[in-house]
């Protein structure tokens, strides 16, 4: 039997198919990247393993753990391609997905149309039951009633089932009877119960992620059957999957709750970037993961990853906690292109990796970013990904002329007018993210990653005066690699309004117990071993009488008295919005991350060679700068940098999985994990 020492992370984007493997016993890391496959992502994900192996010489079956990130249920959800799907509710409440909370998506708007609902009325049904706030059943449910109903769906040959009963989170008891008699009669039929997703409030939210649970979960339960089906005939059995609150969960979770994969790419890109940074010390973290068709923003603060509870996807808001990401349409793939005003814009259309930009050649016209940056001579004109990917430059210059002719501008100038306003719009969402939460951006080190990011860093880092850009090792890799360093991690809320002034401290630690029971029930049906169990606490919570709550973290240690945690209250509610009441503070929610330590990849700091960086220099590139002046760029090997090597700007560094930029009077020092530090130089 082979003797099984590698541990892989694919991570499947919009554009590409990011590949990375650990080898367990020397901890050398194995990369590769190839085209996602548009129809089928398994295929891609298969074809890339393959090749990893040939290349680096390791059998399939020397695979003791495969950790995946997808975008299936992501993209099932943005193209509205699901399942047909049917919703038993609470009399009176068939409307509320298309009532919803009489928002409009866009305030000033007045054309803005709301998401398409998903379930249409007529495959959406009332059952008369009823319980109070506080989960006493008021009204019997009549399981005649619900019989009923499901030999009408068994007719109508719905493929997948929503149940959302009013204030079912404080008491499951009349969904659990309806899943239990639709398990009767509705075997085959895909099946989501709202308190099985979430056990929080807020009837609108809890509705919309039970039905798009529902929704998606054929497709992505029938891609994760197939992935698996694979994956075995090639002896690779330990599958696990990325969720959205950044750590892994077994197939058979991932399946049952397809809407926790929802951020699965892009949460794994923030737990690479807080552990790269780990190591090498930073605790407060700006992280930018710019691939093919977006860009992905997130804050590490005092070392922890900033999160959230609330997600909007495609227009649906849905309660899971997630990994706190802002991500807008801008990537190397977004489109150039003119308004009527005749303004110059950028995005969000994205070529994305069929056709892609006009330079890979596969039918693409419009000029993207990336055809702007081969233009300005950012990025090699020949060839990319090691020569896997073959570039026509012709084609970059032919799709930018023509948009310059648009906007009476020369070609250079044009091409520099994308990359700015591309960069103009990362810089809004970066605001957004920072000075709308309390943050200074240039309080943060900038980690930029994805095959864009570093591309962007030195702009950007100079547009925010942010002191130093961090450019990790594997750029273009790096949530595949997150992956590998992710632990096991389940989720548990549920909603509990009390008023602090009401209450003893013991009936805080009471809530808690609780949880800790399912946490523990978790950690069982996992088999994680008690010596890798931790619990991490937390409470949302708000003044008196407000409608939305903020997430305090409740250390169990420090905490001792109820005013401990008025005062961690105060202090975040200050930090989020400049002050602070004396008022009343209620707890709404109690939430516990249960999380099971995995085994870390091994990290072993390279040897210091010196500032001496001429061994990898390449040549010079010619490249036109911001003001249109046309420079030489030392063009560096990536592969060939060492510890304590110091580049000067302008420069051009390449490298398999990624491009970085270092501007005039900036200096990029290798680090002893050999990342690459950006700074100004002084």
């Amino acid at each position: 039997m082979a003797n099984k020492r590698y541990r892989v992370g694919v991570d499947v984007g919009g554009t590409n198919t990011d590949i990375c493997a650990i080898d367990e016993i020397t901890s050398e890391l194995k990369v590769y990247k190839l085209p996602s496959s548009t129809k089928d992502q398994s295929q891609a994900v298969i074809e890339g393993i393959r090749s990893l192996a040939e290349k680096y010489g390791f059998a399939l079956d020397e695979i003791d753990r495969f950790i995946h990130g997808t975008t299936v249920s992501t993209n099932a959800i943005l193209e509205g391609r699901g399942a047909r799907t049917a919703l038993i509710t609470t009399e009176g409440f068939r409307d509320l997905l298309e009532i919803g909370r009489q928002k409009r998506p866009d305030l000033y708007d007045l054309q803005a149309d709301k998401p398409k609902v998903l379930i249409t009325r007529d495959l959406r049904y009332e059952v008369k039951e009823r319980m109070d706030y506080k989960g006493k059943i008021i009204r019997e449910l009549d399981e005649a009633e619900v019989i009923e109903i499901i030999r009408k769906l068994k007719e109508l040959q719905v493929e997948s089932l929503a149940v959302t009963f009013l204030n079912a989170y404080i008491n499951p008891t009349n969904e659990q009877i309806v899943k239990r008699i639709a398990k009767e009669y509705l075997p085959d039929v895909y099946l989501s119960i709202s308190s099985e997703i979430s056990n929080q409030f807020r009837e609108f939210e809890r509705m919309c992620g039970t039905v798009l649970n529902s929704f998606i979960g054929p497709e992505v339960k029938k891609y994760l059957e197939n992935l698996k089906g694979t994956l075995t005939k090639i002896n690779i059995n330990k599958l696990y999957i990325n969720h959205s609150n950044g750590g892994i969960m077994s197939l058979s979770e991932a399946s049952q709750y397809p809407i926790k994969t929802s951020l699965s790419g892009p949460s794994a890109g923030v737990i690479g970037a807080q552990y790269v940074t780990g190591l090498i010390g930073y605790k407060n973290v700006l992280t930018i993961d710019i691939g093919g068709t977006s860009t992905d923003l997130s804050l590490i603060i005092d070392g922890k990853i900033d999160s959230s509870k609330d997600k909007n996807i495609s227009g649906y808001p849905v309660r899971i906690p997630s990994v706190d990401i802002a991500t807008i349409g801008a990537g190397g793939g977004s489109i150039a292109w003119v308004d009527s005003g005749g303004i110059l814009k950028v995005g969000p259309q994205s070529a994305g990796a069929e056709p892609g930009p006009a330079c890979y050649d596969r039918g693409g016209e419009e000029a993207t970013i990336t055809d702007a940056r081969v233009v300005l001579g950012h990025l090699n004109n020949k060839e990319l990904l090691n020569g896997r990917l073959p570039i026509n430059s012709g084609n970059s210059f032919t799709a930018v002329e023509k948009l310059s002719k648009k906007i009476n501008m020369d070609i250079y100038e044009t091409a520099q007018g994308i990359i700015t306003v591309g960069n103009s719009n990362i810089i809004k969402e970066i605001k957004k993210v920072t000075v709308e939460k309390g943050f200074n951006p240039n309080e943060f080190v900038l980690f930029a990653f994805g095959g864009a990011g570093p591309l962007h860093a030195a702009e950007l880092m100079e547009e925010l005066s942010i002191a130093k850009a961090i450019i990790p090792r594997t750029p273009g890799i790096l949530a595949a690699y997150g992956l590998l360093v992710e632990d096991m991690r389940r989720d548990f809320v549920q909603t509990n309004v009390m008023d602090l002034g009401k209450i003893q401290f013991e009936d805080i630690e009471h809530e808690f117990q609780k949880l800790e029971k399912e946490a523990e029930a978790w950690f069982e049906f996992e088999a994680i071993p008690p010596a890798r169990r931790v619990c991490e606490y937390y409470l949302d919570m708000r003044y008196k009488g407000q409608n939305y709550e903020i997430l305090v973290s409740y250390d169990k240690q420090k905490v001792k008295k109820i005013q401990d945690i008025i005062d961690e209250f105060n202090k975040a509610y200050k930090q989020l919005y400049s002050y602070s009441y004396d008022d009343e503070v209620q707890i709404i929610n109690y939430g516990l991350s249960a999380i099971g330590y995995i085994n870390k990849p091994k990290t072993i700091p390279s040897k210091y060679y010196g500032e001496d960086s001429s061994a990898a220099i390449r040549g010079e590139r010619l490249v036109r700068d911001g003001q249109n002046r046309m420079k030489p760029y030392t063009l560096y090997d990536r592969d060939m940098l060492n510890n304590g090597n110091k580049l000067r700007g302008p420069a051009v560094i390449e490298q398999m999985d990624a491009t970085t930029i270092i501007g005039e009077n900036q200096i990029g020092v290798v680090d002893e994990y050999l990342n690459i530090v950006i700074e100004q130089e002084k």
